[in-house]
């Protein structure tokens, strides 16, 4: 499925034109050096993408890629959980771009009412994940584990206080207030722990106890929850956390959601894994300019190519 049919970013010319108007109203009053995001994609002469129902974006640090997602997302009113590198000057650039989508819809038309006079709004049926959201989710899943071992560990010391007969640690005497049921509470809590094992009784206040997963398990768990809708995902560097062989899972969830799921995937990545996706359309912005690319064409696959093959020996052995 193809949602996003291309999408144009601002030519040399006016990206020219603007910012000498920008800098002769504003450079007499303040020194401005972040120019972020013109002349970053305008410098590796990427200027239009024409996409696949999987398309990649490669190329080394500071190539543009994240840069390029950021604007699309932008563009296009995608909600989105982390921050990112916007600057001044983002929403002016942004407004310079163009693109089209399958139903010619150009998300700056509306009603007389205020609703959007295209037939759908592709920012409903889009999501951006990031490697910063994947990080978010993994650190809040720890603080959540961490809460539940404190908590666990507190409910031991109390079960164990009760076992071993020292009530008064439930802050409670032989005689029950039942005017005002300050103690019942506790009374009740100690009854039934004396009633089962302290195994049993942690089961039934925290649940079962569910085995850990690594970072890069949760990773994948995290975007397998998130790439189920059909609709258009816009991924930047996925392949974070993830060993060789969950990346190859991942390479093999992406191509079912565009096959199977109605999904259109539009992804920057450095992994080799996510690179050699089957059918995917890449566009190298390491070349002069940046073009579309084969996967075995890329200078990063002839380094490890050619690592590999410098040590064909060791593997042969």
């Amino acid at each position: 499925m193809i949602y996003l049919q291309n999408f144009i970013f601002p030519s040399e010319y006016s990206e020219e034109n603007y910012l000498h108007d920008y800098y002769s109203v504003h450079v007499s009053n303040t020194y401005h050096t972040n120019m972020y995001p013109f002349k970053v994609l305008s410098g590796v002469g990427m200027f239009r993408l024409d996409f696949e129902p999987i398309t990649i974006l490669y190329g080394g640090n500071g190539s543009g890629k994240s840069t390029a997602l950021n604007v699309i997302s932008q563009k296009l009113h995608i909600e989105r959980q982390s921050a990112y590198n916007s600057g001044e000057l983002m929403d002016t650039y942004v407004d310079l771009c163009s693109f089209e989508t399958d139903m010619r819809w150009t998300g700056e038309e509306f009603s007389t009412t205020g609703h959007r006079s295209g037939r759908y709004d592709i920012s409903e049926i889009s999501c951006m994940i990031t490697s910063d959201d994947i990080f978010k989710a993994l650190l809040q899943d720890r603080v959540s584990r961490e809460q539940t071992l404190i908590k666990s560990r507190m409910l031991t010391d109390q079960a164990e206080s009760i076992k071993m007969g020292r009530w008064t640690d439930f802050k409670f005497s032989r005689h029950l207030d039942l005017e005002s049921g300050e103690n019942i509470r506790q009374y009740k809590e100690a009854v039934e722990i004396r009633k089962k094992s302290v195994s049993q009784y942690l089961r039934d206040k925290l649940g079962n106890e569910e085995p850990g997963m690594s970072n890069g398990e949760n990773s994948f768990v995290y975007m397998s929850g998130l790439l189920k809708k059909e609709g258009l995902y816009l991924l930047d560097e996925p392949e974070n956390s993830l060993s060789p062989e969950m990346q190859l899972k991942l390479s093999d969830l992406l191509v079912y959601m565009a096959r199977y799921n109605n999904s259109q995937i539009i992804m920057a990545t450095h992994s080799p894994f996510l690179l050699s996706t089957p059918y995917a359309k890449i566009y190298n912005l390491d070349g002069a300019p940046a073009c579309v690319s084969k996967f075995e064409k890329l200078e990063a696959m002839q380094m490890y190519y050619a690592f590999f093959a410098s040590m064909k020996d060791k593997f042969e052995k």
